[in-house]
C-alpha cells in the first residue's frame, strides 16, 4: 500500500477496497498498479499490484501479497532479502531497533516521450536533423 499517486504506472481506478488493521482502524485503497523501482545493480523490476491508499503516511508491504505474486523472501541473520519470479533480488533490508524492516526503496518515474520532426515548406527552413 503506497499512497503516492506519482509512483504509479498505469493506476486502475476502478478497483476499490476496504483494508482493516489489527487496532480495527480500516482505510479505502482507491486504486491497484504497479510500481517500478530501480535495484541496486542499476537495472528495473516491478512490484505488481500494490494498493493506492490517499494520504497513507507510511508504505506498507505485504509478504503474503508478495508471496502470491510470485516474489519469495529469505530472511536470516536479522536480514530480509526479496527475489522477484526470476530468482533476481529486488531489496536486501536490515532488521530495525523496532522489530519492522524499514525499506528505502528508489522509485523510477514512468515517462513515455514522443518526437517527430517535419519539414516545414514555404517558411524557408529547409533540411534535416541529425
Amino acid at each position: 500500500m503506497i499512497g503516492h499517486r506519482e509512483w504509479f504506472v498505469n493506476i486502475d481506478d476502478k478497483v476499490k477496497s476496504k483494508i482493516k488493521f489489527a487496532n480495527n482502524s480500516s482505510v479505502i485503497a482507491e486504486g491497484i498498479a504497479n510500481v517500478m523501482i530501480q535495484r541496486k545493480d542499476g537495472q528495473h523490476s516491478f512490484i505488481n499490484d500494490v494498493l493506492y491508499v490517499p494520504n497513507m503516511k507510511n508504505n506498507l508491504l505485504s509478504l503474503r501479497q508478495l508471496l502470491e505474486n510470485g516474489y519469495s523472501m529469505h530472511m536470516e541473520d536479522s536480514q530480509l532479502k526479496m527475489f522477484d519470479s526470476n530468482g533476481r533480488l529486488i531489496l536486501k533490508v536490515p532488521l530495525s531497533r523496532n522489530r519492522t524492516f524499514k525499506i528505502g526503496i528508489q522509485i523510477t518515474e514512468f515517462q513515455c516521450l514522443a518526437a517527430s520532426i517535419s519539414d516545414k515548406v514555404g517558411c524557408g527552413i529547409t533540411g534535416s536533423v541529425i
